[in-house]
């Protein structure tokens, strides 16, 4: 119990100084080291923000160029998809057209088949004469 009391004693006594109160003086210094702080501060942020609009400054002008690369993209592949159309347009027509009269020749040539086995029937076929027509 008395080294607790013995304690709590030099405790207090330590803690006496911390009571005082700061002078003038005194806050006049806190102030002036606070200020010194500050002012570095103050021009790192108006650095910070020259930096900062030279960053914007420089991404801009790179989406400006993102802009014209993408706009070159795509005419070159709308000429591609062109190309394309034209491309199929002329090897699909023609072919088509080919299909087309083929299938038609065929249809001729089964009606000319016929023909000629119709005429060599007809050949065939005896003639009687009546006289008259001489």
């Amino acid at each position: 119990m008395k080294k607790v009391l013995f304690f709590s004693i030099l405790f207090c006594a330590i803690a006496l100084p911390a009571l005082g109160e700061l002078t003038e003086a005194d806050l006049n210094k806190i102030r002036l080291i606070v200020n010194e702080e500050i002012k570095p501060i103050e021009v790192d942020i108006v650095l910070l923000k020259t930096d900062t609009a030279w960053i914007r400054g420089k991404l801009e002008s790179v989406d400006e160029q993102f802009e014209g690369v993408n706009n070159q993209i795509t005419h070159s592949r709308r000429i591609t998809y062109g190309l394309i159309a034209l491309i199929v347009a002329a090897v699909g027509i023609p072919q088509i057209v080919i299909a087309w009269r083929s299938k038609k020749d065929s249809t001729q040539e089964k009606q000319i088949e016929k023909l000629r086995q119709e005429i060599e029937e007809l050949r065939q076929q005896p003639v009687f004469s009546t006289g008259a027509e001489l």
